[in-house]
């Protein structure tokens, strides 16, 4: 079986939120601790993936005791996603090899931008202007040119969705499917998901009410209702949600097998 370890189940801005007084941000359930959204794929074939590198990544990384990443796949480019980048660096060296980051286009253009000392590296540093101080990581950006790719030996089909200005490259790996951060599912990739039979379905659920880039429930409802997965996960969760009313709420509207996912929560799957 493979395994997805949920990282992080929280929007941008984690919750709590810093400096807010409501009362989710303020609770002390622990399932209302939400860092910043992120899943580690364990394959049955002994491969490990990173999805999205948080701010949050090195505590994810340590609290789960990770200690080696094959590859990293990286779903879009906002800073919630990738502004842990940097922090992938031990692995480069521990492992002596480079890793890949698999993303878009879209996405690695952003990158190349952002973290010019990366993935620009040949051109900031030559033999006249030699990498000094405590190095750089080891990162080799691959690209998607289809949408049935490998990554780490694995299959992936990919899905492009609309996130505000951008498209978030969701997933489906197995029976699972993982589809953070984007606002509305095409009708086919809808129809694609539904014949998979799915075992596991992540959704995006960022608040109860609409939201410009993210599905709110009443969206998310209707995906959970269109795709029918066998069981699913909310994830990209802001302060909005309490864990337990959200699933009551799940219970209420008829998703027995739904519920909001937390950090550190396991999921198996074929």
């Amino acid at each position: 079986m493979n395994t997805l370890t949920v990282l992080g189940s929280g929007t941008s801005t984690g919750v709590p939120i810093l400096g807010c007084k409501c009362r989710i941000c303020q609770s002390t359930n622990p399932s209302n601790k939400r860092l910043r959204s992120s899943v580690f794929l364990e394959t049955k074939n002994k491969k490990n993936i990173l999805v999205d590198a948080t701010p949050d990544v090195r505590t994810q990384l340590l609290t789960h005791n990770v200690q080696r990443v094959d590859a990293v796949f990286i779903t879009h480019d906002h800073a919630d996603h990738t502004h842990g980048i940097d922090d992938l660096r031990p692995y480069c060296f521990h492992q002596k090899s480079s890793l890949p980051v698999h993303c878009s286009e879209e996405t690695a253009h952003s990158l190349k931008r952002k973290f010019d000392y990366i993935f620009d590296r040949h051109r900031l540093y030559h033999a006249e202007r030699p990498v000094i101080g405590g190095g750089i990581p080891e990162l080799d950006l691959q690209i998607f040119h289809s949408n049935q790719i490998q990554i780490a030996q694995e299959d992936f089909t990919l899905f492009s969705l609309p996130h505000g200005y951008v498209q978030t490259s969701a997933f489906k790996h197995g029976s699972l499917a993982y589809l953070t951060d984007c606002h509305s599912i095409a009708e086919e990739v809808v129809r694609d998901l539904k014949a998979s039979s799915l075992e596991w379905l992540i959704i995006d659920c960022v608040k109860p009410g609409r939201h410009d880039t993210h599905m709110g429930y009443e969206q998310t409802r209707v995906f959970l209702e269109a795709i029918a997965p066998q069981n699913a996960g909310l994830i990209h969760m802001g302060h909005e949600w309490d864990h337990e009313e959200l699933t009551h709420t799940l219970l209420k509207d008829g998703f027995k097998t739904a519920r909001p996912l937390k950090d550190g929560d396991q999921l198996r799957y074929s």
